[in-house]
């Protein structure tokens, strides 16, 4: 990573803000921390976003709105198909050179699209705050049905109040009693009949009192919940103007319908050019306020980017030819803690997927080794031993591909993860044929064919094969082999990077480790052979590995630290020992699997005539509940043995992922 400090005159400062914008090639770093030092305050003041911002906002708030309207009258509904295979939006291209094309750009899009929107969306929304009256009047009123009058002597006369409205039931007689104290006696109140709402029995109560007595009687009603009606102006019997109510709601209907079918025309004709004109509006808004990170003297503009080496040259290129020469640019090497500078991880094509797996854990620090390329045998390795059935293997392969061809068109990480799934499905299905998975024991329990009798498969991972009589030890003996050959490479890779502080150092952290995995791999073989010196040399390394834990300890926190650091040989017998876990899930998918045959087999024997569709509904439903699950056990135990076990040996991360300055179309794309 290189940091590029550019000075550009500011009437090219937007082209070549525009410029890099399009390139994507850097990251825009901010200056402000380094204006807060007096001596560069001397010579820059910050730089206040685009002036245009204003517009463009307005604009997008405008945008927005009408697409969100757009969505609320025809929402998208995605269909099986679209799922299944979903198309990328097709790109307008455009010849937009500047901030004022690209607002003028979006102005008349934005005031042809007001102009047949807009008095619909206001008589839409008349219609909505209407309907919304009319419907809370109708619920009021129905409550008064029990009542015959003439809805039109609601409200205040020249001396009589008459007002209607619920309370609770168990209230009515005290509330009776208590109104007629208050009222002196000039007051009348009728009860209608009671009715449920909001899990509370209510009854309509009708008030008829003197105006001079109203304030009182209000105060009153006020302390039990009364819940007053506003019905006046309305003329009628209550189940007249109900039935009036209601024709008025079926027409309002109607012209929304009609409203709404206008305006799904219109989202037709214009929803692609506001998706457009949003994402236009979007990127101006990203330009406009990346000026606040740069420094700015009377007619220029200070820039600091951060440029992978191998973009420097066309950075320079980029900024020469957009300030037509008016611009100073200078490289220089990282100035910044390491965990500062942002990495940018950079790996061969068919490995570039697999950063996303490093990533999950954390980013490399800044001149920290790059795991990606160490994780990708491993995590084949480990998730192929662990499902080990080829027919799920096969399964995995194609939902692989399908999300790395289908699904890829519109995601990246889709397209990624597709990837690693496709290439973890071909692993499944080279351990499932080596280990005779095909449906856990399918082949054998109903169609008779026993592949380690035939010599067809190498090793079961339940018993025994024509190769080899106990095949779970010999699965755990290659899962403790291969993890000692992980830890040994990640320990390695530890030993070289501390090597560049100093061998002491790495001796004791990595070097002590790496013997003792050594003196295993020499050891075992000759006390295999009948020779009994092979425990004397594996214990001989495991006394060295102890004492030099307790001097590690002891350095850093005298004899306590001693006596816990001899416990270190108990973790690393610990991280060995992890790599079990391969057997483990091996049995674990071939039980489960076996487990479901036997299960199918006795429902579709022992059941007459439905036993065999009954059968079927287990083998499907057993063996997608095996492979969904025992598959993402193995994804996340892959995982795990190097993000705990590999990883800690040599790797730490914490750096900060390289963030480019980039401009992002979904919609668009430059001329």
């Amino acid at each position: 990573m290189k940091k590029v400090k550019l000075v550009v005159l500011d009437e090219y400062a937007d082209n070549v803000i525009r410029e890099l914008h399009e390139s994507g090639l850097s990251e825009i770093c901010s200056v402000s921390e380094k204006l807060e030092n007096p001596e560069w305050r001397l010579l820059l003041s910050p730089s206040h976003p685009a002036g245009y911002l204003k517009d463009v906002t307005s604009l997008m708030l405008k945008v927005s709105k009408i697409l969100d309207l757009f969505n609320t009258v025809n929402p998208k509904e995605g269909s099986i198909k679209e799922f299944l295979n979903p198309e990328p939006p097709k790109k307008r291209t455009l010849n937009l050179k500047t901030h004022e094309e690209v607002i003028g750009y979006v102005k008349d899009i934005v005031s042809k699209v007001e102009g047949e929107v807009e008095p619909l969306a206001n008589k839409l929304n008349e219609l909505e705050n209407k309907e919304s009256r009319l419907i809370q009047l109708k619920e009021q009123i129905s409550y008064l049905l029990s009542f015959e009058f003439d809805l039109k002597y609601l409200g205040y006369g020249k001396y009589v109040f008459i007002g209607c409205g619920s309370v609770l039931k168990e209230n009515v007689e005290e509330i009776i009693n208590n109104l007629d104290k208050v009222a002196d006696g000039y007051i009348e109140v009728y009860v209608g009949k009671e009715f449920e709402k909001e899990k509370k029995v209510k009854v309509p109560i009708l008030v008829i009192t003197l105006v001079e007595k109203l304030d009182k009687v209000l105060a009153e009603l006020r302390k039990y919940e009364f819940e007053r009606y506003n019905i006046e102006g309305v003329e009628g019997y209550p189940k007249e103007v109900i039935s009036k109510i209601e024709r008025e709601l079926e027409e309002i209907k109607r012209e929304k319908e009609n409203i709404v079918n206008k305006l799904k025309e219109l989202s037709k004709k214009w929803e692609e050019d506001l998706l457009v004109c949003y994402e236009l509006l979007e990127i101006e808004k990203e330009r406009g306020e990346v000026y606040t990170n740069f420094g700015k003297t009377l007619r220029t503009y200070y820039i600091e980017l951060w440029t992978p080496k191998m973009y420097v040259d066309k950075v320079k290129e980029i900024v020469e030819r957009a300030s037509n020469g008016y611009s100073e640019i200078s490289v220089e090497d990282p100035d910044e803690p390491e965990e500062k500078i942002p990495v940018m991880l950079n790996n061969p094509k068919p490995i570039k997927p697999f950063e996303m797996l490093t990533e999950m854990y954390a980013v490399p620090k800044y001149n920290e080794v790059d795991p990606t390329l160490l994780i990708v045998p491993g995590f084949l390795l480990f998730y192929g031993i662990m499902l080990t059935d080829a027919i799920y293997g096969l399964a995995l392969t194609l939902i692989g591909l399908w999300m790395y061809k289908k699904l890829g068109k519109v995601s990246e990480g889709a397209k990624n993860l597709g990837y690693i799934l496709t290439l973890a499905g071909i692993s499944t299905v080279i351990m499932g044929i080596i280990t005779g998975g095909y449906l856990g024991d399918f082949l054998d329990k109903f169609l008779g064919i026993n592949v380690y009798d035939l010599g067809l498969a190498i090793i079961n991972p339940l018993g025994e094969s024509k190769f080899f009589e106990n095949g779970p030890i010999v699965i755990l003996g290659f899962s403790i082999i291969v993890g000692l050959i992980h830890l040994l490479i990640g320990l390695l890779i530890g030993f070289k990077e501390n090597l560049k502080k100093s061998f002491g150092e790495a001796f004791i952290n990595q070097g002590i480790w790496i013997l003792l995995i050594l003196s295993i791999f020499v050891g075992v073989p000759i006390y295999m052979m009948g020779n009994i010196l092979g425990l004397y040399i594996i214990g001989a390394f495991v006394v060295l590995a102890i004492l030099v834990s307790m001097y590690k300890g002891f350095k850093s926190g005298g004899i306590m630290e001693a006596i816990l650091g001899a416990m270190d040989i108990t973790a690393f017998l610990g991280n060995v020992l992890s790599y079990a876990r391969l057997l483990a899930l091996c049995l674990a998918t071939g039980g489960l699997a076996m487990a479901v045959n036997i299960m199918a087999k006795i429902v579709g024997e022992s059941i007459p005539i439905i036993g065999v569709i009954l059968a079927i509904i287990i083998l499907v439903g057993g063996h997608i509940f095996n492979f969904v699950m025992n598959g993402l056990g193995a994804f996340i135990h892959s995982l795990r043995l190097h993000y705990v076990e590999f990883f800690s040996q040599f790797y730490e991360g914490g750096g900060k992922k390289f963030s480019p300055f980039k401009a992002k179309r979904e919609y668009t794309a430059v001329q």
